[in-house]
């Protein structure tokens, strides 16, 4: 609640490290799945975001994949590390925020899915999937939300993109 306080509980698009908050937009109400009241408010999005993000991920992604998969799976490690450690509670309670879940659901079985879908993609590419000598990324992947997405989701999809270098 604090960190949404201290951005006015106005969030924007966050590509490449910054919080885009294009001008002229309608806003989108983030509710809480509990009760219906606004936690934050950020702006809708369009092609011209969508296309931004693609351009910051492109330009990031060759250096992703020129890690190989086990420097991949060493930081996809170290974020579930990260997640589960001194963020836990932070985590939990987004995830409780957004999916109407009591608190000690999300700090445990919900979380803790969480982090194996991250823990184990950053396993496979740690030792190299068999079968793919020689793979070599395709390139940029957008996962465009439609809707309400839960974290959980979000990691199921992006966990082996990014341990393929995607």
């Amino acid at each position: 609640q604090a960190w949404l306080e201290s951005h006015g509980r106005s969030l924007g698009h966050f590509v490449d490290g910054t919080w885009l908050k294009p001008p002229g937009r309608t806003s989108l109400e983030c509710q809480e799945a509990t009760t219906g009241r606004t936690v934050a408010v950020v702006p809708a999005g369009d092609s011209l975001d969508l296309a931004v993000a693609v351009a910051a991920a492109a330009a990031a992604a060759k250096a992703w994949a020129g890690l190989g998969g086990p420097q991949r799976g060493q930081c996809l490690t170290r974020l579930a590390a990260t997640l589960e450690g001194d963020r836990r509670g932070t985590m939990a309670a987004l995830l409780a925020l957004a999916g109407g879940r009591p608190l000690c659901r999300t700090l445990g079985a919900d979380l803790d899915l969480g982090l194996r879908l991250l823990q184990v993609p950053a396993v496979g590419a740690q030792l190299g999937p068999p079968g793919l000598e020689g793979w070599t990324p395709l390139g940029v992947v957008a996962v465009v939300l439609g809707g309400p997405c839960s974290l959980l989701a979000l990691l199921w999809k992006l966990g082996p993109l990014l341990a393929m270098g995607e």
